[in-house]
């Protein structure tokens, strides 16, 4: 018995290294994870509760504003105090109601940056993102139209999952993506959907109006 345990050792050894050598690259896996990330229709997975008893969220210094369900609250953060060298105007988190079953769940961030952008500025920092060479883990960028404007989607990989975040041009500059992978939900992965949490239809409300000063 243990003459054939030992052929059947090696043998299961052998097949398991060559599976684990036939994986794709991880930037295969980022690119696969995000199939339907260019081009994406505003009005995609978009519900009927967007445009009901959703609320409003409106940010006074940026002119930021989206559509959220009641069952999910805002949290405005303070920018000095995430050790960023150019602080953004604002970091507004969208978390969980305080009797979700997981505490303090972060469900998505918003970040802007600071100032407006013209229509030249959008333009250009749109090329240079869908242009620039994914990285090792990194999908290459799609879009999507967003508030009437071309917003880049972005995919890539850690070393857990793949994740996505959405970044709006014009006329602010803010990245918006999810924050927690875990508790069983599939929100983080690529591309933008709605899963636990209604994340597209939200993004597909962003609105900017003209801003405070």
């Amino acid at each position: 018995m243990d003459r054939l345990r030992h052929p059947a050792f090696l043998i299961g050894f052998a097949l398991g290294l060559v599976s684990l050598l036939w994986l794709p690259p991880r930037t295969d896996l980022a690119q696969a994870a995000c199939p339907t990330a260019r081009n994406l229709v505003p009005s995609a997975l978009r519900g009927d509760a967007a445009e009901g008893d959703w609320l409003v969220y409106r940010n006074a210094k940026t002119g930021l504003s989206f559509r959220y369900p009641p069952s999910m609250r805002i949290e405005e953060r303070d920018p000095t105090k995430f050790g960023f060298e150019d602080i953004p105007d604002a970091i507004v988190d969208l978390r969980a109601a305080d009797n979700f079953p997981i505490r303090d769940f972060i469900v998505m961030r918003f970040i802007c940056a600071r100032g407006e952008k013209t229509p030249e500025m959008a333009a250009a920092r749109a090329r240079a993102l869908l242009t620039a060479h994914p990285g090792k883990h990194e999908s290459t960028p799609g879009s999507m139209e967003l508030d009437g404007h071309e917003a880049i989607v972005h995919c890539f990989c850690g070393s857990a999952a793949c994740a996505w975040r959405v970044i709006t041009l014009q006329p602010r500059e803010c990245t918006i993506f999810p924050m927690e992978p875990g508790g069983g939900f599939d929100d983080v992965l690529p591309p933008p959907h709605d899963g636990r949490f209604p994340l597209l239809s939200i993004i597909n409300t962003v609105h900017f109006e003209s801003a405070t000063k």
